[in-house]
């Protein structure tokens, strides 16, 4: 209700085109303000980050050699060194990854073993957190000979 009175009062019954405009409603964030101005408005001003972009920025060590507490200390370890130009697809390509690296283990490895480049696949397991020899074992499933984790 706080948001349609915002609205309706100070902006016209318009929903602002500006990160600021969009912070300062109720319950709206950077996350949700930086994919409003993308989908909406075309604009992108920032890096949309949630606990799945969050998790695999850290685990990676994209966020800086200590890693970062928050998303939005994690939004802006990324935008510090990562282009401009490719802010607008960072967003959907980590949550996917993200949310892969979530699935069942076995067949998260399975797709890996599938792909065009298993062993690279299998390191970028690794990298985000799968134990990927015990979990290959566990699920009955052979890994390429001479695989360097």
């Amino acid at each position: 209700k706080a948001t349609s009175r915002i609205l309706l009062e100070q902006h016209g019954g318009r929903v602002p085109d500006t990160m600021d405009g969009l912070l300062a409603l109720p319950g709206v964030g950077p996350k949700m303000a930086l994919i409003l101005l993308r989908v909406a408005f075309g604009k992108v001003e920032g890096i949309s980050v949630d606990t799945h972009v969050h998790r695999i920025c850290n685990q990676l060590g994209w966020a800086g050699p200590g890693g970062t507490k928050t998303p939005e200390q994690t939004r802006r370890a990324i935008e510090a060194w990562m282009p401009a130009d490719i802010w607008a697809e960072v967003n959907l390509v980590l949550v996917g990854l993200g949310q892969e690296v979530q699935t069942e283990k076995s067949k998260l490895l399975r797709k890996c073993l599938a792909c065009s480049d298993p062993a690279a696949a299998l390191r970028l397991a690794s990298v985000c957190g799968v134990k990927v020899e015990p979990e290959a074992k566990k699920a009955g499933l052979v890994l390429p000979p001479g695989l360097a984790l």
